[in-house]
């Protein structure tokens, strides 16, 4: 399933449904191992989709590819994922992952060109009554008004973000916007908040996400907090 390419990332599990690992242990090779699974998976999806012909399941693995480029920092290919997408989403009416390749579409142009593309993704969502993965959709516009120095949007939206995981019980990838959201805090707070982030993320085996978390907490005392990554 295109959704596994998530589960691997974020939150690995055994085949039992544990937590993988239970700690944040094996360090660089787990974490290359994870992205290493996430791409075969995805890539798996997208072959099986082409090879049957079927352009709605092809529009799921992109869209599931599309956010594993984006975690992963990959543009170039989250490009080419996203374009393929909308072309897609265009042309047979597939409004859900349209909106899906509206917000990675923004986010991965330069400086904050995408914003209201990531609005517009967004605000369609809403309007759908799709609120799953909305957490993550939140974070990717406030790292958008964070590059075009808009502060308290996009500490507001963060704020929503959080709101929006509690609510609906949507908790993978709270651990990431806690963490950019204590580039909002003063030292305490952000220490503070980074360190409840860590916990969550290392419960739920995210191992990509706790590293990220215990990586802001090293450089907190020495060079400050406003690193939203």
């Amino acid at each position: 399933m295109p959704r596994d390419v998530l589960a691997v990332w974020c939150c690995p599990r055994t085949a039992a449904g544990e937590p993988g690992g239970g700690d944040a242990g094996g360090g660089e090779d787990e974490d290359q191992g994870q992205d290493d699974e996430a791409e075969s998976s995805s890539e798996g999806s997208i072959s099986l989709a082409r090879a049957a012909g079927d352009p709605y399941n092809l529009a799921v693995a992109l869209a599931y590819s599309g956010i594993m480029h984006q975690m992963r920092d990959d543009l170039p290919s989250l490009r080419n994922a996203v374009a393929e997408l909308r072309e897609l989403c265009e042309r047979h009416g597939f409004a859900y992952y349209r909106e899906w390749a509206l917000i990675l579409d923004g986010w991965s142009r330069p400086g904050a060109s995408g914003i209201d593309l990531a609005q517009a993704g967004i605000s369609h969502l809403k309007l759908e009554g799709a609120f799953a993965r909305m957490p993550y959709w939140l974070s990717l516009l406030a790292g958008l008004l964070e590059r075009d120095s808009r502060d308290d949007a996009a500490r507001a939206t963060l704020d929503a973000a959080l709101a929006a995981g509690r609510s609906y019980d949507d908790l993978w990838w709270l651990p990431e916007v806690m963490r950019m959201r204590a580039a909002h805090d003063d030292a305490a707070a952000a220490g503070s908040r980074l360190r409840s982030a860590a916990r969550m993320a290392s419960a739920q085996g995210g191992v990509a996400l706790l590293r990220r978390c215990e990586g802001d907490l090293i450089a907190l005392p020495s060079a400050g907090v406003r690193h939203l990554r």
